[in-house]
């Protein structure tokens, strides 16, 4: 019975065998029919002048081939028909091969050739698919799920949206794939599987606690806090406890079937699928912070370097090379796309680790957009699309940055901004054609230029419909309301908006921005090539030149005071998240992770290095020495100008606040304990120990006061005798705190969290109290008489003597902290503008 079992099994499985063998080889003889019957019609073409027959086969090809004879044969047809001078048929073969070419350079071509035979400009944008509601989450690609708020689980196709199922309420969704839906039901007491069309579960896990899952095909490992499952959409592979608490799934790697894990060890392990073991890590010193999986290759950024590796070969890395402050790696053809918080985007050559080429722009992030294209996406919402060498092809504003990836499906490209629609865009678009919008914009500047004021509006109003981000479109609006006098609101709105997008526009920034200077009554504004990420730079001087930090892109910038042009920009070494930065007029101190270098401003020398003994706290440089004190208690002097290090003392095991007064060092704990050091050595006073209730903000001396603040109260301290101190009770917390001099005297000038400013006598004597409002940073700068403060959109003077606004300037773009030098007024909007006003 057993043999006969045996003997029908074997029969079977040579049946199906034999049939599969059938199909595979119908299927190979099918596509090299179709191969065989593209070339035979290129032959009737070119060497008998069959065109009708040719035409006839390759429609054939192009009708029943597979994808890749559809784009030779649409490709020869469109060669044949531009040849016969066939335009439009042309253009139609050339768009449905462009659609289908896996070839760089032959899309390229193919958008050139579909731009020749078409007298149409590019919209760029499509019809827009509506949603019921915001998108959730997105998963996957070719095909795209989508996961709405209202619990609509939905498919991207031919763009529109097949609504598959409803998600029930409370549930949390950790993966939708073509293999069906994995999620947690709303007690939470399990992780269930459905398959994507079925109406029940097909299987539920006892796993609780989910903290991260991953999903590639039927597999999916979970991860709780203490436990590491694997598992298909039929049983638990295997569980594995304690051993990866922690970890975060990086994706997976398909040459060796293994999860890949980012561990607190700074390490990547490398866990079987099929059971869970781990053969092989990568280690690192420090944290791993990107991790790219391509293909046989592993790309990771783990301190300030880019490693490659080839992990089923070895562990040890391929090639390694600088790289600071990455925010994201992208494959991008036969490179890696690699972009740095200070918008460098880099090309490196995935095989040697060399730079191909770089670039510098805005750009907040990238993803790779038509074939051989990647998209630059700033925060202002401009998109431009760059070719394999980063040269610019075409660029867009939509006035809003996107909120998540771009989806791209099934051929199809979409942008979610963040409301109900999704916005299509022509995805094969190489920037060959003009956009209509461009048109337009073209079309509005010869109406400005000729002055013909009534027939602009009905111009911008198609613009913006098209193009809401158009630089020029706002341009040409602001010149609009100025001629007719228009709303105020409206007039600064128009400025704000063109200034705001001209950034990303360099054909049209120096335009721009000099009529606008010329509208707001600046000496000039200019743009500052500074990253993205730093929003508020903040400005100091060296006798007639001022200087800015990018912290971001690790740079220090000196600017011509009188143009606002840049003089030179200088590498100063990879910063950590939050260095500890002091200047003077001759120097420049910046305290990075356990470092201290110092630059002297008049000269172009290799900076002063020092070790602390501790992360910088907070830094004073004075005419003599810099005072460093440590997030871990130490306090260290460091005589000028040699900058040797004179002492480092142990004051206390916490951060802490010092101030420098005559030949005495003040220092107070956040805590509220406070010290008094002698300045030659460091050595703590005789019975100067005081306790401060609360928590301590700011801490200032005079040579008779010290003030320190707490919450909502500052305390006087008159140093020369014991008596309590005076109490000055505010109406709100203290944000920050000033000894300014004024007439010859020193008074206390101190901002609050409300944004009222207020001056007191050196004594404690109330003199002044100002209602301020809109200020980034609510610390005036004080020079000649005046607290000069930004205000949103204008930088305002208040006189010292009276509390009262004598001055003002127009930032209708938004300002940040002013600075004066040699009587002009600089101040840094939020998107990098920097203007100056004559005094």
């Amino acid at each position: 019975m057993t043999d006969k079992r045996l003997n029908i099994g074997s029969y079977c499985t040579t049946i199906r065998t034999a049939l599969a063998l059938v199909w595979f080889c119908g299927v190979f003889a099918f596509a090299e029919k179709m191969e065989t019957s593209i070339q035979e019609a290129l032959y009737l073409f070119e060497m008998k002048g069959e065109t009708s027959e040719a035409i006839k086969m390759l429609e054939n090809a192009a009708l029943q081939g597979d994808e890749d004879d559809k784009e030779k044969a649409y490709f020869y047809l469109g060669k044949i028909q531009e040849l016969s001078d066939n335009k439009t048929s042309a253009n139609f073969y050339y768009e449905q091969s462009l659609a289908r070419t896996n070839e760089v350079a032959k899309a390229y071509w193919l958008s050139e050739r579909e731009s020749a035979t078409s007298t149409k400009p590019e919209a760029l944008l499509r019809a827009p698919i509506q949603l019921k509601t915001p998108i959730q989450k997105t998963f996957g690609k070719n095909p795209t799920f989508l996961l709405l708020n209202d619990g609509s689980i939905c498919k991207i196709k031919d763009d529109r949206l097949d609504i598959i199922t409803v998600a029930p309420a409370y549930q949390q969704i950790f993966n939708i794939d073509r293999q069906g839906i994995w999620y947690q039901p709303a007690d939470q007491d399990s992780l269930v599987f459905k398959a994507l069309y079925a109406t029940t579960p097909n299987k539920s896990y006892p796993i609780t606690g989910i903290t991260h899952f991953w999903a590639e095909g039927n597999r999916a490992l979970v991860q709780t806090e203490r436990q590491l499952s694997i598992l298909n959409n039929k049983r638990i592979v295997t569980q594995i406890e304690d051993k990866y608490n922690g970890c975060v799934p990086e994706g997976f790697f398909a040459p060796t079937n293994e999860f890949v894990l980012n561990c607190t060890d700074n390490a990547l392990h490398f866990i079987s699928a099929e059971d869970g073991s781990t053969k092989k890590s990568i280690a690192q010193f420090d944290v791993i912070k990107n991790v790219l999986i391509d293909k046989s290759a592993l790309y990771l950024i783990s301190g300030n370097y880019l490693y490659a590796y080839y992990p089923k070969q070895r562990t040890s890395p391929i090639w390694k090379i600088s790289a600071n402050n990455v925010e994201s790696i992208f494959s991008f053809e036969k490179e890696i796309a690699l972009l740095e918080a200070s918008g460098r985007i880099s090309l490196i050559d995935k095989r040697s680790g060399l730079t191909r080429k770089a670039i510098r722009s805005d750009a907040s992030s990238i993803y790779p957009l038509a074939k051989g294209t990647l998209g630059l996406f700033s925060d202002e919402g401009a998109i431009t699309a760059v070719d394999t060498l980063l040269n610019p092809l075409w660029h867009f504003n939509f006035a809003k940055p996107i909120e998540q990836a771009p989806i791209y499906t099934n051929g199809n490209l979409y942008l979610y901004f963040g409301d109900r629609k999704l916005v299509s865009l022509s995805p094969h678009y190489y920037g060959k054609k003009i956009l209509l919008s461009e048109i337009l914009a073209r079309q509005a500047a010869d109406v400005t230029e000729h002055e013909e004021w009534e027939d602009l509006p009905p111009i911008l109003d198609s613009l913006f419909k098209l193009e809401p981000g158009n630089a020029e479109g706002w341009f040409f609006k602001a010149l609009y309301l100025e001629q007719n006098k228009g709303n105020e609101r409206e007039k600064q709105k128009a400025w704000s908006e063109a200034v705001r997008l001209s950034g990303s526009n360099p054909q049209a920034t120096q335009l721009i921005l000099s009529r606008y200077g010329k509208a707001i009554g600046a000496k000039f504004v200019t743009m500052l090539p500074i990253s993205p990420k730093t929003r508020y730079p903040q400005f100091f001087s060296s006798k007639k030149y001022l200087y800015t930090i990018d912290p971001a892109a690790d740079r220090l910038f000196c600017i011509n005071a009188e143009s606002g042009e840049i003089r030179w920009a200088k590498y100063i070494g990879a910063l950590d998240n939050s260095p500890v930065i002091e200047n003077d007029e001759n120097t420049l101190a910046i305290a990075s992770g356990y470092n201290i270098s110092i630059y002297d401003l008049n000269k172009d020398a290799t900076p002063v290095t020092l070790q602390l003994p501790g992360k910088a706290f907070k830094m004073d440089v004075t005419e003599n020495a810099i005072y460093i004190s440590t997030w871990n208690g130490f306090l260290l002097k460091i005589l000028r100008p040699d900058n040797k290090l004179a002492w480092s003392r142990k004051v206390f095991s916490v951060p802490f606040l010092h101030s420098k007064s005559d030949r005495e060092i003040f220092v107070c704990n956040l805590e509220g304990d406070l010290v008094v050091l002698e300045d030659e050595a460091g050595q703590t006073l005789e019975n100067s120990t005081r306790k401060i209730p609360g928590q301590i903000s700011h801490l200032l001396s005079t040579d008779s006061i010290t003030a320190v603040a707490s919450g909502n109260k500052l305390y006087l301290f008159n140093q020369k005798k014991k008596d309590p101190p005076l109490q000055i009770l505010m109406e709100n917390a203290i944000s920050s705190l000033q000894i300014i001099i004024d007439h010859g005297e020193r008074k206390f000038l101190v901002g609050l969290s409300d944004q009222t400013i207020l001056l007191y006598s050196e004594a404690g004597a109330p003199l002044w109290k100002y209602a301020g409002k809109n200020a980034i940073f609510p610390k005036p700068f004080v020079k000649d008489g005046y607290a000069w403060l930004d205000q949103g959109n204008e930088v305002v003077g208040i006189s010292l003597k009276t509390g009262k606004t004598e001055q003002k300037f127009s930032t209708p773009g938004g300002a940040g902290t002013p600075f004066i030098l040699n009587r002009t007024l600089f101040s840094a909007s939020p998107k990098r503008l920097l203007y100056g006003f004559s005094l």
